[in-house]
């Protein structure tokens, strides 16, 4: 996927090749050598990931308590971690690949049952893990449901919801354009460049150090408010994955909804799964939580939410948490001709689409998911009602070959659990 999950890369300072880093078992982060300068670092990332908060501003969610708490039924069938799957003519061992991504954490739902569940590295059902770019289906998918709602009009005008953006390069942008990122937007991730943009977004969360004497903007809304259009292009004509723009959606989400995302992500997803533990989320200076790829929670937590929208919107218990009008136009996906013209028109996510932060595979089962960099996917399969999430603490922000691999395991999986 070189062009396809490039793009899914949040915010990161690395330039590094392929290392080994060291187990984080039983070791503090002295002993690791981690600090706030070098979170995203493959040395330590296998200990900073379960232990974000160490070292960044943060805001919890709250899960509403443990009588809230909605059991995850293990099955009696499981699948078997030790399977092969067959990719470019190969066949690979499942587990053995899912040590060589330095997975922390995998787990398996076939209709809202565990069918497969494992640890890495010392986490547990328990741990919290980052779960970068992930968040951004959260946030997408608490926006769909404002449109659903009528609170949020995906044709309306940013600017007609945040004056303070009328300067900017959302001014002019339309709610739904920014939604599902066609929109035009100045705005690189281009790792080897110091002056890019998502070091300037990255510093105000903390993730990357401030040198001293830095004058730039302090708070992801100060950032968010200058950026600038990328040429004369009209905004909705092609897809192009900018980071920036989930937190425009989340402002929008907070506008509307007259409180901090943090809270509406906690009333209206967390207190409502039966999640087993509360979360939280990175924030900057002014308290605004990083909406584009804050978020840290626990891997049983991150399945229930990629079931409930399997199921519809609804929890295991059947309970009614998101409009069914917003998982039905998330589940139809996005333009794959204006995905195409991003750059997508070859390779793994050729005639695939994006719409309202998730990524689509357009395929017969309408399968789609949530990705983010170093290894974090949230699987979701409505037709066979199958659910794959992994966190994992990988060398890199994106490595092409393991995401292949991901996609084969998964199509794997998925033609398996049809048959236990």
């Amino acid at each position: 996927m070189k062009k396809s999950l490039i793009a899914v890369a949040l915010l990161t300072t690395l330039s590094v090749g392929m290392v080994e880093a060291a187990s984080s078992i039983g070791k503090t982060r002295v002993e690791m050598g981690a600090n706030a300068s070098n979170i995203l670092h493959p040395d330590v990332n296998r200990y900073t990931y379960k232990h974000l908060s160490e070292f960044v501003n943060t805001k919890q969610i709250d899960n509403g308590g443990y009588k809230q708490v909605i059991e995850l039924p293990k099955s009696y069938k499981q699948l078997d971690l030790n399977m092969t799957f067959e990719h470019k003519g190969e066949r690979l061992n499942l587990l053995d690949t899912l040590n060589k991504h330095r997975a922390d954490a995998f787990v398996v739902l076939k209709n809202g049952e565990i069918v497969a569940e494992q640890y890495f590295d010392g986490q547990s059902e328990r741990t919290h893990h980052q779960m970068m770019s992930v968040t951004k289906s959260f946030t997408g998918i608490i926006a769909a449901t404002l449109v659903a709602e009528g609170k949020l009009n995906r044709d309306a005008l940013v600017k007609t919801y945040i004056p303070e953006l009328a300067q900017s390069a959302f001014s002019d942008a339309t709610v739904g354009e920014v939604l599902d990122m066609t929109n035009n937007l100045k705005y690189s991730e281009a790792y080897e460049d110091p002056n890019a943009e998502v070091f300037k977004h990255a510093k105000t969360v903390g993730l990357t150090p401030k040198e001293p004497g830095y004058a730039g903007p302090q708070t992801i809304h100060e950032f968010l408010a200058e950026l600038e259009k990328d040429g004369e292009r009209d905004h909705g004509q092609e897809f192009h994955y900018l980071t920036a723009n989930t937190d425009v959606v989340a402002w929008l989400i907070s506008t509307v909804e007259n409180k901090p995302f943090s809270e509406v992500l906690q009333e209206r997803i967390w207190t409502k799964l039966g999640m087993e533990r509360g979360a939280y989320i990175m924030s900057d200076p002014a308290s605004v939580g990083l909406a584009s790829g804050g978020l840290n929670g626990t891997a049983r937590d991150m399945a229930r939410f990629g079931q409930m929208l399997a199921d519809g919107g609804k929890n295991l218990k059947g309970e009614r948490v998101i409009h069914p009008r917003a998982v039905m136009e998330t589940v139809k996906g996005g333009d794959p001709e204006k995905f195409a013209k991003g750059g997508y028109s070859e390779g793994a996510l050729a005639g695939w689409s994006y719409k309202n932060q998730f990524w689509h595979t357009m395929n017969d089962n309408q399968a789609f998911t949530a990705l983010g960099i170093f290894g974090q996917w949230i699987y979701v399969d409505p037709t066979e009602n199958v659910v794959v999430v992994r966190q994992a603490s990988s060398e890199k922000s994106v490595v092409d070959a393991y995401d292949h691999e991901m996609v084969s395991a998964i199509n794997e999986i998925v033609k398996q659990l049809k048959m236990i």
